[in-house]
């Protein structure tokens, strides 16, 4: 190796040991962002939503009651004993049908009694016309006084009335005989069964309660400040006790336009058509009013939305830390579950249920690594 080689190979060598000295006493730097050491939270991708721009109908929320349409409380007509009662509470029930019958027997022996004192009235009627018939002619040829005139045409009047009177009587007993048996005004069910065979009982005495479940009435109530966007015609959405995952639908028919003093809410009424049956009086019922004037955002599940000291925050995961963030909530989707909020932007990752609270702040990592 020549002395000109050999200067050059030392130089190599002199630069290779200075970069591995600078290389040896250069400060480590971590591979992450973030001390190993620092507390994070573990989620997976179906625990967080991506926020984005969407379009909501003005939804107004809305509780209630179901009601029947009609229902009728079914009283005894006449005095007597409950011979037979033919149904039972949940039995459907044709208009005409006999529900209720009461011992007719005393109300039969009036009906013949009034009969045959009608027959003879009729008859005495009779009697008096002839009477009066044989008495005119020869009133005319002065064999009858003008008294013994006017005495039979007075008994022909006075038997006209008894007629007349023993026909009410005939009328009366029929009627009274037909409201021993007490008949379903229209088709429905039965709801409530109040006497047995066997008890005596007065006129206008309840029997039975009977509805029609053909058509039910919603009894909503709506809060006063969202009452003017409430218009007849409009459509409520809504579900009902046991079935939750049914949606049933009713047209507003009125408005009560007087506000609840405690609550400061308002009655709506809505028809809802009931030919299945499967909606009963009494039930509890959650649903909306929609508005068909949309507005446009971002929108938020409800379950992201947490209250805290009167504000709503929502977790967004920002730098991959999990961060709270203050929002404002508008206008919401009941059918959707969604808001629409102010103070994030479209894109972000938001949790679908607030977290614990120690876990603000920290680092998040998905385990499935998105």
């Amino acid at each position: 190796m020549t002395a000109t080689h050999w200067q050059q190979y030392k130089g190599q060598i002199g630069l290779w040991a200075m970069v591995l000295a600078v290389l040896w006493w250069w400060p480590e730097e971590s591979t992450s962002k973030y001390s190993s050491s620092e507390p994070f939270i573990e989620l997976s991708s179906v625990d967080v939503v991506t926020v984005q721009q969407t379009r909501i109908a003005h939804d107004i929320a809305v509780t209630g009651t179901i009601a029947p349409v009609r229902q009728t409380i079914l009283n005894a007509r006449v005095l007597g004993e409950v011979k037979q009662v033919s149904v039972r509470e949940g039995q459907s029930v044709k208009a005409g049908q006999v529900l209720v019958v009461q011992d007719d027997r005393d109300l039969v022996a009036r009906l013949q009694q009034s009969e045959a004192s009608l027959l003879t009235a009729k008859a005495e009627l009779a009697l008096a016309q002839q009477n009066l018939d044989r008495i005119k002619p020869l009133q005319q040829q002065n064999y009858a006084s003008s008294n013994d005139l006017a005495n039979a045409e007075r008994q022909v009047d006075i038997r006209h009335a008894q007629v007349k009177s023993a026909e009410v009587s005939v009328i009366q007993a029929k009627q009274q005989l037909a409201d021993m048996a007490v008949r379903a005004p229209y088709a429905g069910t039965v709801s409530e069964r109040l006497v047995d065979a066997g008890q005596s009982v007065a006129p206008n005495t309840p029997l039975l309660k009977l509805v029609d479940l053909s058509q039910v009435e919603l009894i909503a109530q709506v809060a006063a400040t969202e009452v003017a966007a409430i218009k007849v015609g409009q459509v409520i959405y809504f579900t009902a006790d046991g079935y939750a995952d049914q949606t049933f639908a009713g047209r507003i028919t009125r408005i009560n336009p007087v506000a609840k003093a405690g609550s400061r809410r308002v009655d709506v009424y809505a028809l809802v058509n009931n030919q299945k049956g499967l909606l009963r009086g009494g039930l509890f019922a959650k649903g909306y009013v929609r508005d068909d004037q949309a507005q446009q955002g971002v929108a938020v599940p409800f379950s992201a939305v947490q209250e805290r000291q009167g504000q709503k925050v929502v977790h967004v995961i920002r730098d991959n830390r999990l961060v709270a963030q203050k929002v404002n909530v508008g206008r919401r989707d009941e059918a959707k579950s969604l808001a629409l909020v102010t103070g994030l932007q479209a894109g972000e990752r938001v949790l679908l249920l607030p977290p614990l609270p120690q876990n603000e702040g920290r680092i998040v990592r998905f385990k499935d690594g998105r």
